[in-house]
């Protein structure tokens, strides 16, 4: 069997939950499936060789342009039938050509339950495109239960026909040197922070934890909070509570656009407290990644995050503004560490990629063998 694996979002600077997802996914696929040819499909085909390495059974087909329409109208179908592809997976769209059997992960969609969170445009492209994809695919993905759920219903398609792989944490978060991640922090000028690790746009909710360190008034007790996360969408409530802030309160708030991954996890390991307020995740793989790390994390209740039952107190719900300092204070008071090492367990045990590949590697022999 030859599979072609849309690989094109690693030709970017920043790196999303899809970059996650395929690296997670095959990065632990190619070593189990030996009798699958794997073609990754980018223009910087050398940085996927660092990820997914060399081996007789790995390929790597270099894309000649980033144009998105291009490369779904043209380039995708010209590959596929100059390698006698046999399947391809996409995340989210598959080109309207269909010249093999397609694999789609719909990640979540998101902006038909809280579509005052995505502009218009984006609902009318998305909806058209990720419907179209979702009902062609020979085989339909998704990250969670609750975003299975939502796809069934909005697509009519039945749930059975739509396969679970989550997201996962790399076991490198499970083994962060907390000395390091200590005295990286401290060079940054740190001690004590919270943190939030994802993108800022309105359904991430980072207005409710700015709101929560603003009246528990933690920077008093040298506190800092800390966000890391680029901006994709305009975040007005946001923007103009921070501006009206005294200086002595920006003076303990940061905003890191992007950061390197080896310094992400320090960030994390040595974080007194991970807030993660989202109102609306597909997965919502940062609560996990803290969870690992052995961080202790108030995490939201709502949508696909509620399947972390082993937050266990610490789920709250993310509009209930009280709710969230109370676990916020309950937190930096007292950590259970026992606690905190039965959730890195637990964790570990539900959302590790190899045993998910593995049970990828049974659902790709079920479609698609012979």
């Amino acid at each position: 069997m030859k599979i072609l694996v849309d690989s094109h979002c690693f030709d970017y600077k920043t790196t999303e939950g899809i970059n996650t997802y395929i690296k997670g996914l095959y990065g632990e696929l190619v070593n189990i499936a030996i009798d699958i040819d794997f073609y990754f499909v980018a223009q910087n085909t050398d940085k996927l060789r660092t990820i997914f390495g060399e081996a007789a059974n790995i390929h790597y087909i270099t894309l000649s342009s980033k144009n998105k329409i291009y490369r779904l109208l043209f380039e995708f179908p010209a590959v596929i039938k100059k390698y006698d592809i046999d399947v391809a997976h996409y995340q989210y769209t598959s080109p309207l050509i269909k010249n093999c059997k397609n694999i789609v992960t719909l990640h979540d969609i998101l902006f038909k339950d809280y579509p005052e969170m995505f502009p218009l445009s984006y609902r009318l492209i998305k909806g058209f495109l990720f419907k179209l994809s979702a009902k062609r695919a020979d085989l339909l993905l998704t990250v969670s239960n609750y975003s299975a759920k939502q796809i069934a219903m909005h697509y009519n398609i039945p749930i059975n026909r739509i396969e679970v792989t989550p997201n996962a944490v790399s076991e490198d978060f499970y083994t962060i040197d907390k000395n390091e991640a200590t005295n990286f922090v401290k060079s940054h000028g740190f001690e004590k922070y919270i943190l939030y690790v994802s993108r800022i746009e309105p359904r991430k909710n980072q207005i409710a934890l700015l709101k929560a360190y603003n009246e528990l008034q933690l920077w008093q007790d040298n506190y800092d909070l800390v966000f890391i996360g680029r901006r994709t969408l305009a975040t007005p409530e946001f923007d103009t509570y921070y501006e009206q802030l005294p200086a002595k309160v920006k003076s303990h708030i940061h905003i890191y656009n992007q950061v390197s991954y080896p310094d992400l996890k320090l960030w994390y390991k040595a974080a007194s407290l991970f807030v993660y307020p989202a109102v609306a995740e597909g997965f919502g793989i940062p609560p996990i990644e803290a969870g690992s790390a052995g961080v202790p994390c108030v995490c939201s209740d709502r949508t696909a995050m509620g399947d972390f039952k082993f937050f266990n107190g610490n789920l709250v719900d993310p509009m209930n503004i009280d709710d969230l300092k109370n676990q916020i204070v309950k937190n930096l008071k007292q950590q259970d560490k026992v606690l905190l090492s039965k959730i890195q367990k637990q964790i570990y045990f539900t959302y590790n990629w190899r045993s998910i590949a593995s049970n990828f590697y049974s659902e790709l022999k079920k479609h698609f063998a012979g």
